[in-house]
């Protein structure tokens, strides 16, 4: 597999279908957004207090379970942003491709892995065209941001091998579970926008993804054994979180983390059903499949577990 380290100046695989003047304009603002967000994004993330890191956590273990153990020949990354999850493909393909659309998200993540089967390349995922597929592709926290994510999930029937998988993890659209969430379905005026049919944030590209949709989007793109499972589970209960609802005292926090844990071990062993019906306290959620050998492939079934 080519090590996909373009040069600026050079065509690169994302160069090869046109995209509109409106386009660009959406994708170079979101890159510039990301750009400015660089430098602080996964301390402020993943790594500022027990809260967050309770959060990566529970994202590295679905992470972990949804990839299997490899190894693997080749694997894609689609938005790795500072590189936090890149090593989990690292440790299990023999080449990794990461891709991101921001430049100083990849100076991040370049720092962070610094492994000679890691390559990384700057572009806009909706238009990757690497030529070759992969045993593995990835993409955590990115779909939400991207408005042409039917076109990338669409493009997971070229980029998963026969047999690979394809896992993503996205924003829950419904969830009690932080503070952002409730302001956005419960509050009093964004009730109303929504009533009004009225965008509430009309100056950012942020979107919630609907699991039934994902779910047949990955249908679409020839995937089976479809199965969808809450990442990041909680009570908006929590002192130090970001934009959490702070309801119960300090000293309270670490028990009430140490619960929380225990109740997303017991959700990650339930059935379909079970995981399903936790995703309303979930803030993401996880969606995996696998593309199907060729004698399956001709009828993909979209059995979500």
């Amino acid at each position: 597999m080519p090590a996909y380290t373009t040069p600026s100046d050079v065509e690169s695989p994302l160069d090869r279908e046109p995209r509109t003047a409106e386009g660009t304009r959406v994708q170079d603002d979101i890159a510039v957004i990301f750009d400015e967000a660089s430098g602080y994004y996964r301390h402020l993330r993943w790594e500022k207090n027990p809260v967050v890191l309770l959060e990566k956590a529970q994202t590295h273990q679905v992470l972990v379970e949804e990839l299997g153990s490899g190894p693997v020949g080749t694997a894609l990354e689609i938005g790795c942003g500072p590189g936090t999850w890149t090593p989990l493909l690292a440790d299990r393909a023999a080449q990794v491709v990461a891709l991101d659309l921001s430049p100083k998200m990849l100076e991040q993540a370049r720092a962070a892995v610094a492994a000679e089967h890691v390559s990384f390349l700057q572009g806009d995922a909706a238009h990757f065209d690497p030529g070759n597929a992969f045993d593995l592709v990835m993409s955590v926290r990115v779909l939400e941001y991207v408005p042409e994510w039917r076109e990338i999930i669409a493009r997971l029937e070229r980029l998963v091998a026969p047999g690979g998988r394809a896992v993503v993890i996205t924003k829950t659209p419904v969830s009690v579970w932080r503070g952002t969430g409730r302001s956005r379905w419960f509050g009093p005026r964004n009730l109303l926008q929504r009533l009004l049919r009225r965008e509430t944030d009309p100056g950012f590209w942020q979107r919630h993804l609907p699991v039934h949709e994902l779910t047949r989007a990955f249908a679409e793109a020839g995937m089976v054994d479809i199965r969808v499972r809450p990442v990041i589970i909680g009570l908006p209960i929590y002192v130090r979180g970001t934009k959490q609802y702070p309801i119960i005292p300090a000293f309270a926090e670490r028990p009430a983390l140490a619960a929380t844990q225990a109740v997303s071990r017991w959700v990650a062993g339930r059935g379909r059903r079970g995981r399903r019906a936790s995703l309303i306290f979930a803030e993401s959620y996880a969606i995996s499949g696998r593309r199907a050998a060729a004698p399956d492939h001709v009828a993909p079934r979209a059995a979500a577990s």
